[in-house]
């Protein structure tokens, strides 16, 4: 074939506009011959159909003849395809080769063209870069046509002719073409219809024509199903950049995503860890501080409003912290949990000072109160009152047996109680209800503002101890985003790793596998509420009262009727009502108990439970306890109780402690520990857990940043005016931070 030479298979008898898009046009060189020039109104142009107006008596073409667009009989249209607005112009081809025959020994004479037959079907259009051919459905002729040539006025000729072979081709010779031979039609379409510009013949010359207004060029463009659409098209989604060259050694040399570096990276989006991290930006601005929260928002676990009871726990109405101890009680615990409590509040305090909280989201006067009924409970309230009524931080403790002060304390509490039913209260004016889920929030808030970093809904996968001896003591942590589009992981390297993840702290510590996790095993414990929203209801009780707890019962099950505000709105809350699931976190999985036993924690974990037995039996009385036995124990605290009034409602999960212990193998305990080892550190444990958020933070200062915390001191005594003294030992000053830290609390 010569070069530029155009071969498209087309199979027999198949249509002209069955390609996508037609490609329509006419033959040029017929009109030529007949001396018919193109009217103003009648241009040629591809897309629009256009056909030759003849009269059909009439055996000679008249000279004067105009191309029109077609507007007479179905017989002289193309039937369209697929994406076609008109079908494309032509003749049949025998008359026409007939005509051409004749015609080229005197091109300049006049030739009478035969009668022309209806156009029943036409194989294929060609396209050239100045016009279009038609080729007929029969493979039996050969005719050879004049295409004008761009920017000339003469012509060069063009060659149509069947290939010897089916399905037909059709090898078209002279002008350029537009697409190499061989494509087939589809591909032949495709190209068509990416061309960069499609151009319209006019008087001769290839002209470009906008699409806007309502002229002439414009409409016949818009109309033309086969020109660019200027106005709707866009750039091809495909990247036209070149990739990248594959070799051998490309599985080896990928590249690798830095490793972030961070000062400190915190693990949880709860209370514990937005307040050492806040804590650590004020003494250290500069430092680079990370906090990552698997969930889509902080303090949505044990730190939520629903998943806690809301208690500034400082031991002043709590039985479980004054266990009896012979002839009187323990005060011991009681006084450790209220100095605790005094830290979280003086800095509390101070941050409301400097406009980084608002107190009045998270924090309210609330009286805590001690209830009592029967000869054996009253007798250890009354031990209890007179071991703490004396104490600097118990200051201002009442005791009452007088039913008419008790109906004024706690009325909904006394109405409906039988008078021979004997009772009594301790209280304290100046106790509080804290939303420990706002407390969050505001101390995250604050936390940014000072330039720190919260990643939400991204879970820690991997910890690795960094040994590659270029860095001191900093750990690797692998986090991925959950539900992420990306499957790339991303690793932080960090000086010191804090993990304050509630009742999944102890799986990402033995994920650590530092040594002083060995023997820690947990005992997950679910709770329920009853919710009281109804506002007579609401209205008419105002403290926080606790009761003596049942034989057997965790510290965190001691029965409580609660005055509450969660989210600003007051309610009723009584409970808990102990559970047992295997989780760990309320949004955990049902395998997190079984997948933290190792061989180093079965044995301690067998022994703490043996020596637990009334825990398990109160934990299967509680889970096969009824509504009706759930309103009954209510009515303890409440005799006039109505069930339409209340509504069940499922608590955070807490996870107590099991671990080894020298002389009894295996301990439960109460309470919470800090788990530490060579930059890295964890809290384990549950009550009293963010009331003592504070205490624990310095904890962690002093055990993982003792050669810092000399220079801190001077900031932290600041922030905190008892850090560094006992407020047990110094009565005074306790009771002047109580004053100053409620005018800044707003208490």
């Amino acid at each position: 074939m010569n070069s530029g030479a155009l071969t498209v298979p087309i199979p027999l008898q198949s249509e002209l506009t069955g390609v996508g898009d037609s490609i329509s046009g006419s033959i040029r060189s017929f009109a030529d011959k007949f001396n018919m020039s193109p009217s103003p109104t009648g241009t040629l142009s591809a897309g629009v159909t256009m056909a030759p107006t003849y009269a059909p008596s009439s055996p000679v073409y008249s000279p004067s003849a105009a191309f029109q667009p077609v507007t007479g009989s179905p017989q002289n249209v193309v039937s369209r395809g697929v994406g076609d607005s008109f079908g494309a112009p032509s003749m049949p081809m025998e008359p026409l080769a007939s005509f051409l025959a004749s015609a080229s020994s005197s091109p300049e004479a006049p030739v009478a063209a035969p009668r022309v037959p209806p156009v029943t079907s036409i194989s294929r259009v060609v396209k050239t870069e100045v016009g279009t051919a038609a080729v007929p459905a029969s493979p039996s002729r050969s005719v050879r046509v004049m295409l004008p040539s761009p920017g000339s006025p003469s012509r060069r000729p063009a060659d149509i002719a069947p290939a010897p072979t089916s399905p037909l081709a059709c090898q078209v010779q002279g002008s350029r073409p537009t697409v190499n031979g061989g494509d087939s039609p589809k591909k032949l379409s495709e190209k068509m219809k990416n061309e960069a510009v499609k151009e319209q013949f006019h008087e001769g010359q290839w002209e470009r024509c906008d699409e806007g207004g309502s002229h002439r060029d414009g409409l016949l463009r818009r109309l033309c199903s086969s020109s660019t659409d200027v106005v709707n098209q866009r750039e091809s989604y495909r990247s036209k950049g070149k990739k990248q060259p594959t070799t051998c050694f490309s599985g080896f040399f990928k590249h690798q995503d830095p490793v972030k570096k961070v000062d400190v990276l915190l693990v949880g989006g709860g209370i514990m860890s937005a307040t050492l991290a806040l804590l650590l930006k004020q003494l250290e601005p500069d430092w680079k501080i990370v906090i990552v929260e698997r969930l889509a928002e902080v303090a949505q676990e044990s730190s939520n409003g629903w998943n806690n009871a809301g208690t500034g726990h400082s031991a002043l109405c709590e039985p479980n912290y004054t266990p009896e101890a012979g002839k009187s009680v323990d005060i011991h615990k009681a006084v450790t949990v209220n100095e605790n409590f005094q830290l979280s509040r003086q800095y509390w305090a101070h941050l409301a000072e400097k406009g980084l909280v608002h107190p009045d989201k998270f924090i309210s006067t609330t009286p805590h109160m001690t209830f009592a009924h029967g000869e054996e409970q009253i007798a250890w309230l009354k031990k209890r009152f007179n071991a703490l009524k004396d104490h600097p931080l118990f200051q201002g403790m009442e005791y009452t047996e007088d039913p008419e002060k008790m109906k004024t304390w706690a009325p909904l509490m006394m109405q409906g109680r039988d008078d021979k039913e004997r009772c009594a209260f301790t209280r304290v004016p100046y106790g509080t209800d804290v939303d420990f889920g706002e407390l969050t929030k505001e101390l995250t808030k604050a936390f940014v503002a000072l330039g720190g970093d919260v990643q939400l809904m991204t879970n820690v996968c991997d910890f690795a101890k960094d040994e590659s001896g270029l860095y001191d003591e900093t750990w690797i942590v692998t986090t991925r985003k959950m539900k992420g589009l990306g499957r790339k992981p991303t690793q932080y390297r960090a000086r010191f790793v804090f993990i304050g993840a509630g009742g999944y702290a102890l799986p990402l510590l033995q994920k650590t596998k530092i040594p002083e996790i060995r023997g820690f095993m947990g005992f997950p414990i679910s709770g329920e509420f009853l919710v009281c929203q109804n506002p007579d209801v609401v209205a008419r009780h105002s403290s926080k009262v606790y009761g003596k707890a049942a034989i057997g019962a965790p510290p965190m099950s001691v029965p409580h009727l609660d005055a509450r505000k969660i989210g600003g709105k007051p309610m009723l809350l009584f409970g808990p009502f102990a559970g047992f699931s295997p989780r760990f976190l309320k949004s955990g999985s049902l395998m997190d108990l079984f997948r933290s036993i190792r061989l180093d924690n079965i044995v301690p974990a067998a022994a703490a439970g043996l020596r637990n037995l009334d825990l398990s039996r109160y934990l299967i009385g509680q889970l096969l306890s009824t509504k009706s036995q759930k309103l009954e124990e209510l009515k303890n605290f409440m005799p006039e109780a109505e069930a339409e009034d209340w509504s069940l409602v499922t608590a955070g999960q807490r996870v107590q402690i099991m671990k080894r212990d020298p002389q009894k193998t295996g301990v439960l305990q109460f309470g919470t520990e800090v788990v530490s080892s060579n930059g890295i550190a964890g809290l384990l444990g549950a009550s009293p857990g963010a009331s003592t958020a504070v205490q624990v933070a310095l904890d962690v200062l002093a055990n993982c940043f003792s050669e810092d915390l000399e220079r801190w001191s001077p900031q932290l005594s600041t922030m905190i005016p008892s850090f560094g003294t006992r407020l047990s030992e110094a009565g005074h000053l306790s009771e002047t931070l109580r004053r100053r830290t409620a005018q800044a609390l707003h208490l």
